[in-house]
C-alpha cells in the first residue's frame, strides 16, 4: 500500500476527531500547546521552503542527471522535506492541545515515511553508486546535524518548484488558521465536546 492511502485514512479519522473533542488541560497548558503549534507550523513552512530551494525538481535526476543534492538543507539529513512536514503535521496536532494525538501521529509519521524513505534510497542507490552510499553513511537520514553543514557560493534554484511549494505552504496556513477556529467553536460550545482526551 502507498503512503497516500494511510494518510488518507488518518486524514479521515483526524477530522472526526477534531470535530467532537476537546482538551481537558486548563486554558494556560491548552494554549501553551497551541502556541507551539503554530510555532511549528510556521518553521515547518519556513525549512520545506528551504529545502525546496535545493531540491526543486532535481531529486530524483540530480543537478545534470549524474550528482544528486549533497549541500545546503540536504547536507543537514537525507530528508529535509519530510522533516519539516514532521514538524509542520505536529504543529497541527497541537492546536488540538492533545498530547495522546500528537504521539499517534509522530508515530504514524514516522512509521509511514520510513518506509517511504527507504524505497526512494533504494532508488537513488542503484542511480548515484558508491558516492550516493558514502552519502548515506555520513548524512543523518531524517533528524538533522547542524555540524555537517555546508552550501557552495552558487546553486541551481528552479523557480516552477519553488513557486509551487509556496502554494503548499498557503495550504498549511489554511489549516492552522481552520484548526483554530474549530478549537474556538469548541471552546464556546458552538461544536460537541464528546471526549475529553489528554
Amino acid at each position: 500500500m502507498n503512503r497516500f492511502i494511510y494518510q488518507y485514512i488518518f486524514a479521515f479519522i483526524f477530522i472526526v476527531w477534531i470535530f467532537i473533542s476537546y482538551t481537558p488541560y486548563d486554558e494556560f497548558y491548552a494554549n501553551l500547546l497551541r502556541i507551539c503549534g503554530v510555532f511549528l507550523v510556521v518553521l515547518g513552512i519556513i525549512g520545506r521552503i528551504y529545502a525546496t530551494i535545493f531540491i526543486g525538481g532535481m531529486k530524483n535526476e540530480g543537478v545534470d542527471g549524474s550528482k544528486f543534492i549533497d549541500y545546503g538543507a540536504y547536507s543537514l539529513c537525507r530528508n529535509p522535506l519530510y522533516f519539516f512536514s514532521f514538524l509542520a503535521f505536529l504543529g497541527l496536532l497541537a492546536i488540538k492541545a492533545q498530547l495522546i494525538l500528537i504521539l499517534i501521529g509522530a508515530v504514524f509519521f514516522l512509521i509511514v515515511y520510513h518506509q517511504t524513505i527507504k524505497q526512494e534510497e533504494k532508488f537513488l542507490s542503484s542511480k548515484f553508486g558508491q558516492s550516493y552510499l558514502e552519502f548515506l553513511e555520513k548524512t543523518a537520514r531524517f533528524f538533522p546535524r547542524l555540524t555537517n553543514f555546508y552550501c557552495p557560493d552558487r546553486i541551481e534554484v528552479r523557480p516552477e518548484f519553488l513557486h509551487r511549494e509556496l502554494k503548499r505552504a498557503l495550504n498549511w496556513a489554511i489549516g492552522l488558521f481552520a484548526l483554530c477556529i474549530i478549537e474556538l467553536l469548541h471552546y464556546y460550545f458552538y461544536l460537541p465536546n464528546l471526549f475529553f482526551l489528554y
